[in-house]
């Protein structure tokens, strides 16, 4: 295989800069901004960016897209960070003691992390900048707007679209994973997902006579029992799917039986034909169900499969495997399986072979393994670094890399693949 001269030690350059990464990444986690909000963030983004000389664009309600353009021409690679805080308060210590930094906002947090990721790709500009005459082809680097909400993804990725690219790297840090390993295993990496809201519509009655009523309550319970069963009766065991009820609104007062029950969930699934088949079980069983206690159904959101599964592309993962043995050692390469979480990130993988990549920030001697979104949600900073590794090093061997990468893009245009997934209400927002 034909290799340029571009050799780093991308852990020692990762490690030169690390004081930065985590200067920013406390700044960041500070003063958090949700998404679609996220002023203070960007122009945090866009300042160091034009401070390594970095030509970008804003994309409105998608983010920041940055260009390093290197001195040998060659492929193309995204390289994507999120910028957005959610709209909750943290507690100030984490599962043993006090965090090293917390927000200083009430109405926003970062407890996913995306402080973290933006600070790592803000150091990996800081690396890639300084040696970029020795780099091939050209690095885009994707600031997301919106992750948590899907407010920045459509204009993001069509933008994204239009400029090309050949490969797109991601790294989500992870709490259940300890600092020191990372994952970048092939195949599904996290869930595609459908969302279900429901009216079941029966007839009132007062409490002393449910004879003479129609309780839609006693229809979820059935229905209920009947989901629960699907699992057994109906899906395949081989294929990993996880649905559960999130809301349940019914009734006004303890003698009254309500008319109507609404209730709503979620299901989640590393394979679309399983996804497929749970949708149209799930409106089968409902149908039957309600007819069968004479109640009726309307859907405020209907179940609609999607197909949008992050998956690390085969060819990819292994050059980033390579890339974690070359810059980390073989040992922080750890095999986990899927996280049934939902992520923007497979819609780019729609169009460009990617590789989201999974660091571990989980340190149970210091307080630091709370979930995703949890109050107590913390992050070892000392992971950060290695992040930056990782990137760096597969950029290098990415746009280095000769070897063929087996992927067909999505034939659907943006717009038809956001419709049929089920995200039209993105569109044009």
């Amino acid at each position: 295989m034909k290799t340029s001269e571009f050799k780093l030690d991308a852990l020692k350059a990762a490690k030169e800069i690390e004081d930065y990464v985590i200067e920013i990444r406390r700044d960041l986690h500070r003063h958090p901004e949700i998404g679609l909000q996220e002023v203070r963030t960007m122009r945090v983004v866009t300042d160091e960016l034009t401070k390594w000389g970095i030509h970008y664009e804003i994309v409105p309600n998608g983010g920041i897209i940055g260009y390093i353009q290197g001195k040998q021409p060659g492929k193309t690679l995204i390289l994507r960070a999120d910028l957005d805080a959610l709209p909750m308060k943290e507690e100030e210590n984490n599962l043993k003691k006090n965090k090293v930094v917390f927000s200083e906002s009430d109405q926003a947090a970062h407890t996913c992390g995306h402080d973290g990721h933006t600070a790592m790709l803000l150091g990996v500009v800081k690396i890639l900048t300084q040696h970029k005459d020795k780099m091939k082809g050209r690095v885009l680097l994707a600031f997301e707007q919106g992750e948590e909400m899907g407010g920045g993804i459509y204009n993001l990725c069509k933008r994204l679209h239009e400029i090309g690219g050949d490969g797109i790297w991601g790294i989500h840090l992870k709490s259940d994973l300890p600092t020191g390993k990372i994952s970048v295993d092939p195949g599904p990496r996290m869930a595609a997902s459908f969302v279900f809201d429901v009216l079941i519509k029966g007839k009132s009655g007062h409490g002393s006579r449910p004879d003479l009523s129609v309780a839609p309550l006693e229809c979820f319970t059935d229905f209920y029992n009947n989901l629960r069963a699907m699992r057994l009766n109906s899906l395949d065991p081989f294929k990993t799917i996880t649905y559960s009820i999130g809301t349940i609104n019914s009734g006004s007062a303890a003698n009254i039986i309500p008319e109507t029950l609404q209730f709503s969930g979620t299901a989640r699934y590393l394979d679309y034909n399983q996804g497929a088949h749970a949708a149209k079980e799930f409106k089968r069983i409902l149908e039957k169900v309600c007819d069968l206690h004479n109640c009726t159904y309307e859907f405020m959101i209907e179940p609609k499969v999607s197909d949008l599964i992050v998956y690390n592309q085969k060819d990819c993962a292994q050059i980033a495997i390579d890339a974690v043995k070359n810059a980390i050692g073989t040992d922080a390469l750890q095999s986990i399986p899927a996280w049934m979480a939902s992520e923007s990130f497979a819609f780019y993988e729609k169009y460009f072979p990617g590789v989201f990549a999974f660091v571990g920030i989980q340190n149970l001697e210091e307080g630091i393994g709370a979930e995703h979104h949890n109050v107590y949600f913390d992050l070892d900073e000392d992971a950060l670094k290695l992040g930056v590794a990782a990137t760096v090093q597969y950029t290098i061997d990415f746009l280095d890399s000769e070897k063929q990468v087996h992927f067909t893009p999505d034939k659907r245009d943006i717009d038809s693949l956001f419709i049929e997934n089920g995200f039209w209400q993105l569109i044009n927002k």
